[in-house]
């Protein structure tokens, strides 16, 4: 099971007991409002670094040499970095181009 599901179902979890609390006492809003942070970051998190793009064009973009298996596709996936504007993004290595 992968790490990003544990701790989304312990998210999930979390929130419905926050939300249960929260019914029964207001006082408890902010272990809701955790939760609902906690759920919203990992699936964000999940969306954001889950997918593999295509080779940056343009702009200062270098390939690093972090390097990584993509635990949805299985691929290998190499990390390129823009310095100017500190952005990364995640390509996926075995799409035939040249690097």
């Amino acid at each position: 099971m992968m790490l990003r599901t544990v701790v989304l179902v312990i998210a999930i979890i979390a929130f419905a007991g926050a939300l249960c609390g929260t019914l029964v006492d207001i006082g408890v809003w902010p272990s809701l409002l955790f939760a609902t942070l906690l759920v919203v970051g990992t699936l964000f998190e999940r969306v954001r670094y889950g997918a593999a793009q295509r080779r940056p064009v343009g702009g200062a973009w270098q390939e690093t040499t972090e390097r990584f298996i993509d635990d949805e596709s299985g691929r290998p996936v190499t990390v390129w970095f823009d310095p100017a504007t500190g952005e990364r993004r995640y390509v996926d290595s075995g799409e035939g181009e040249s690097h």
